[in-house]
């Protein structure tokens, strides 16, 4: 017995020296020991990175899912549509209409392809997988079920829709301020820019040398032998 909790003694001590736990001691090439994971630890990683991965992917889904983000996507491509019908007819003005729906028709079935929520799905549950933890994606499910959450998903269309009215009409109201910021800017280089080409052009004008110096004046002769009046 005392042999045997001398022996456990003795490895915890190693263990404990080394630094090695759930990994193997080996000596390197140099002749230091040095801590390697044995194949079962690494597989018993690799296992459980993986259910981790799959636990997340499997709760960002549902978080999708509860967030509607199918839906809202949905409604934004059949914006996206109406715009590209917009675009083209106004595009093909004065041609056949048909031309354009014709044409629109096509681009929408390419987009309808490629740009479909089956499609698009998987990229956001690993999107969302990859963002967030297990407990977190639990935390955001439990709110987005509650109450208020359901509440803040449905809201969100319109909130999206009066938040680009919202932009629009600051856009519209700031305007007039840009460009009379761009206008006063604008007149302040062209000044300047003009200043400094007054300025060049005087420094072209004047001549290369110096200006001649002035002739010092004609010495007086002094007087000689002048008898004061009396």
């Amino acid at each position: 017995m005392r042999k045997y909790l001398s022996g456990m003694s003795a490895l915890v001590c190693l263990l404990w020296i080394t630094g090695c736990s759930s990994v193997e001691q080996k000596v390197d090439n140099d002749g230091k020991a040095k801590c390697v994971e044995n194949d079962k630890t690494k597989q018993e990683k690799t296992t459980a990175d993986a259910a981790d991965l799959a636990k997340r992917k499997e709760l960002a889904g549902k978080l999708i899912e509860t967030l509607k983000i199918g839906d809202n996507f949905s409604r934004f491509f059949d914006q996206i549509k109406k715009m590209q019908m917009d675009a083209l007819t106004r595009q093909l003005k004065g041609k056949q209409l048909q031309n354009a729906e014709e044409i629109n028709n096509a681009i929408i079935d390419l987009m309808n392809k490629e740009l479909s929520w089956n499609r698009l799905k998987g990229k956001f549950v690993n999107l969302y997988g990859e963002a967030f933890s297990v407990e977190e994606l639990d935390a955001l499910i439990k709110f987005y079920e509650s109450p208020i959450g359901k509440k803040l998903v449905d809201k969100q269309p319109e909130i999206a829709q009066k938040s680009m009215v919202i932009t629009q009409s600051l856009r519209i109201e700031i305007m007039p301020k840009i460009q009379a910021l761009t206008k006063e800017i604008v007149e302040k280089q062209q000044k300047a820019a003009a200043q400094a080409k007054a300025l060049t052009a005087n420094q072209n004008a004047a001549p290369a040398a110096q200006a001649t110096p002035p002739l010092p004046a004609a010495a007086t002769p002094a007087a000689k032998n002048v008898v004061p009046l009396k």
